[in-house]
């Protein structure tokens, strides 16, 4: 493996891991997508958001994020494929959410897929594409 596809496969861990790092920050996660993104989120097999723009995400996400009243977000293995100014990010993820429902706080604890289609854009790299699965969510009492 060259140098330069190390170089490539760290700088796409740094984009994944600093948008899970930014918790429920939704506009501060906007720099890790290029303005045309395309974002699917399933939950099961159900595709529940089909999102097409940067600022479309950021209103539909930060709408969904609005209640959310603490995160954690962990990420777990992850296998990246460069070919030259693209590449593919297939990584899982652990987000805990606490959210009121019905006058108390529950704790959704979600397992999930995703298969992001990252660009280099001068000189960075940028989500252009992501699939998201939400393969389990549990939900429990505070």
């Amino acid at each position: 493996m060259s140098l330069e596809i190390l170089e490539a496969k760290e700088a796409i861990r740094e984009v994944i891991d600093g948008f899970a790092n930014l918790e429920c920050n939704v506009p501060a996660q906007m720099v890790y997508f290029t303005e045309d993104v395309h974002v699917m989120v399933y939950m099961g097999d159900k595709l529940t958001m089909d999102i097409h723009g940067r600022d479309t995400l950021e209103k539909q996400f930060s709408a969904f994020t609005g209640g959310i009243k603490a995160s954690h977000h962990q990420n777990g293995q992850q296998v990246i494929t460069v070919e030259g100014d693209r590449a593919t990010d297939v990584h899982y993820c652990r987000a805990a959410l606490v959210m009121e429902e019905n006058g108390h706080d529950v704790v959704s604890d979600n397992y999930i897929r995703y298969t992001d289609k990252l660009v280099k854009q001068e000189g960075k790299w940028l989500i252009k594409e992501r699939e998201q699965h939400f393969v389990i969510t549990k939900k429990q009492d505070l």
